[in-house]
């Protein structure tokens, strides 16, 4: 054992090398070769196998992945669509109040001071805003459902 390079065991392993490098000089070239084709052939094929294997492996547990998860995507699909239809009902709600909104604000600028006006138009802006998000939400919630339709198409 060497042990002042912090490496035990290297000795040995260095015995061993110059071991089959002893044997591999007693093998004639030809033949050598011929054993290191032979030996690089059936590590190739062990490797092809190996790779069948792995994703032979992968497909089954992306079917049972899929099997386990079919029903959690259904509830959440459910889940999604609910929500779906909770925020198009916000949105129709708020597009109500906006166009009651704007039916004041028409009414009051033919009628009411500039300060009413003003301030109708701030909440004219905070409606638009939260239209714009309930929107987007509903966007957000659409492109899910389209994901998780696919992934069940798939499935």
């Amino acid at each position: 054992m060497n042990t002042s390079d912090g490496k035990p065991g290297q000795d040995a392993e260095q015995e061993e090398v110059r071991g089959v490098a002893a044997r591999l000089s007693d093998i004639p070239p030809d033949r050598l070769v011929e054993e290191v084709v032979s030996v690089w052939d059936e590590l190739i094929r062990v490797e092809e196998d190996l790779t069948v294997s792995r994703q032979r492996a992968r497909v089954l547990e992306m079917e049972l992945g899929a099997r386990g998860d079919d029903g959690l995507m259904r509830v959440r699909l459910a889940e999604l669509e609910e929500a779906l239809r909770v925020a198009d009902a916000r949105v129709s709600q708020m597009e109500g109040l906006l166009e009651n909104e704007r039916r004041r604000r028409a009414d009051l600028e033919e009628g009411a001071g500039q300060g009413r006006v003003e301030e109708l138009q701030e909440e004219n802006s905070r409606l638009l805003r939260s239209e714009e998000e309930q929107m987007m939400l509903i966007l957000d919630m659409e492109v899910q459902i389209d994901r998780l339709v696919s992934e069940l198409e798939e499935g």
